[in-house]
């Protein structure tokens, strides 16, 4: 039924204009579903033409919207599940969605996404983080409503992504390594002696001696491992990319002592699925070496060691399976002992050199 104010002057298939073009309704059909609204342009002290455009184009991108299945009264969790729907399957985006479920989606998901504006976002973060999580891990809010809101921006669903105003304060936690070669080697040893006749836990700490995540090494599976060419490949990465890495002669030796025949390198002993925890095998690590023993800090590690040994920036991102190589800062240390040793030399050789 059309509105009870009369649209009489035909603008353009679909589109009305009631008597001073002020007002203009619309009613199309799409997939057997009938939309109509008014838009009002009442407001805007124009003449007539510039009316009819500024009508002319809302009416396309309301229309553009709907037949891309945007709808210009999509929710939050329209959007999110949009952004969803871009992620290759596997544990990132199980844990993405999970997330947003615990998280956001109480709060947000069925507001309309044009609506939203920065404090709603920033109230979760803050209360998220009052209540004892880590800045870090609250920041996920932001890193999964900011591709849905970009979503949003992109079909003009709205014009401004709030998660640019949302602030989070996370605190450095790059370690600073001394002698990480040293370190690389005590560990090293300690792993080799620990799990001297534990093959599986040896494969599995002499991986993340090589800069592998927890997860990476949790997820690698028997038909992965090329053993007769030397290396393994890591399915569904942080960077959403599979990685080809080499396979080390140590890790190679052991996983030739225990190899299933087929699914998870890894299973949990108990349950023969997924492992969840590594914490009592990592613990006898850290009380025999008598560092702060961690998976996650081998990473540092190890690309601190290569550092020190002259080794590029692009051969160590790789070690840690990074796409871009200047995310290599988060894990190693500027050596400025080592920066400021050179600086002196350069000046001695320039100072002693003959002119």
């Amino acid at each position: 039924m059309p509105p009870k104010e009369q649209f009489d002057n035909v603008v353009m298939k679909n589109l009305k204009a009631n008597h001073n073009f002020t007002r203009f309704w619309y009613r199309f059909e799409f997939e057997k579903k009938q939309y109509r609204g008014i838009i009002d342009l009442s407001e805007k002290d124009l003449g007539k033409r510039d009316l009819i455009s500024i009508a002319q184009r809302e009416f396309l991108e309301i229309k553009n919207k709907v037949e891309a299945g945007i709808s210009v009264d999509a929710t939050v969790d329209d959007m999110v599940e949009k952004y969803f729907e871009t992620l290759d399957e596997g544990d990132y985006k199980k844990n993405r969605k999970s997330y947003y479920k615990r998280n956001v989606q109480r709060e947000l998901g069925n507001k309309k996404i044009a609506t939203i504006i920065p404090d709603q976002i920033q109230k979760i973060v803050d209360n998220l983080i009052k209540n004892g999580a880590a800045p870090k891990t609250a920041k996920q809010v932001v890193e999964i409503l900011s591709p849905a809101f970009r979503i949003a921006r992109a079909n003009r669903v709205m014009f401004y992504n709030p998660c640019e105003d949302v602030h989070i304060k996370v605190p450095k936690t790059k370690k600073i390594v001394s002698d990480a070669s040293k370190q690389v080697k005590i560990v090293h040893d300690a792993i080799i002696e620990l799990y001297a006749n534990n093959p599986f836990y040896r494969a599995f700490f002499l991986l993340a001696l090589q800069g592998r995540r927890r997860g990476e090494i949790f997820d690698l599976r028997v038909e992965d491992v090329i053993l007769d060419q030397n290396y393994y490949i890591l399915r569904d990465t942080k960077n959403q990319e599979d990685q080809k890495m080499y396979l080390d002669h140590e890790v190679k030796a052991a996983i030739m002592e225990f190899m299933p025949s087929e699914g998870l390198l890894f299973p949990s002993k108990r349950t023969g699925k997924r492992m969840n925890s590594i914490y009592k095998q990592t613990l006898k690590i850290r009380e025999k070496t008598g560092y702060h023993f961690t998976l996650h800090y081998t990473r540092n590690l190890i690309v601190s060691a290569m550092a020190e040994r002259g080794v590029e920036s692009i051969h160590l991102s790789g070690a840690l399976g990074h796409n871009d190589p200047n995310t290599i800062t988060k894990y190693l240390s500027l050596n400025y002992t080592i920066g400021s040793k050179i600086a002196s030399e350069m000046i001695d050789t320039i100072a002693t050199t003959k002119r």
